[in-house]
């Protein structure tokens, strides 16, 4: 489904980390697309948003600007460094994060918030120091693996479980392996 013609999307803010922190918390205790079972502190939270901001890498929220508070996020993708790690090796690889509102999923809010990322990450030079740092403009540091690691919730209604795989699949990215019954979460491997 096409996104909204009210929906916009911008650099994350700091005034966005309460919205951004519920989302997640949203998930984190509700779903197995994440395996982290406990939410993250605000403060600590607040922590990995500015470290992703101060490092240059792109944070990205969706408005819609038809909604009652038009500057709270609906969405947001992020990136970070590949295994968490700024280890040499991995600086042209980072691992993406994508959450929507619950309210909001289904309705092209994650693809407009991907294919943005995707853009950003592709063309850093063409987008300004608030959506990219300069520094990933370099060829030498600049990214080229965009990693979406994903759990299949064979729960879901969606395909089965594998609805997420293909969505993923619509932007680029390609299946490389399966880590089966590495995680636990909600008595389900």
């Amino acid at each position: 489904m096409p996104p909204s013609s009210s929906l916009t999307l911008r650099p994350a803010r700091a005034s966005d980390v309460p919205e951004l922190h519920a989302i997640n918390a949203h998930f984190v205790e509700n779903t197995v697309l994440t395996f982290v079972t406990t939410p993250l502190s605000y403060p600590d939270f607040f922590n990995k948003y500015h470290s992703i901001r101060s490092s240059g890498l792109p944070y990205i929220v969706a408005l819609d600007a038809s909604a009652d508070d038009p500057d709270a996020p609906i969405g947001s993708v992020r990136v970070s460094h590949f295994r968490g790690s700024q280890a040499d090796a991995y600086r042209h690889t980072v691992e993406l994060s994508l959450f929507c509102h619950p309210e909001h999923t289904g309705k092209g809010v994650g693809s407009a918030l991907l294919t943005r990322l995707l853009d950003v990450l592709r063309r850093p030079e063409e987008w300004g120091e608030e959506w990219i740092g300069k520094e990933w403009c370099r060829d030498d540091v600049r990214v080229r693996e965009v990693i979406g690691v994903m759990a299949v919730d064979d729960q879901s209604e969606w395909k089965g479980g594998l609805g997420l795989k293909e969505w993923y699949e619509r932007f680029g990215f390609e299946e490389v392996g399966r880590l089966r019954r590495v995680g636990r979460k909600f008595g389900r491997w």
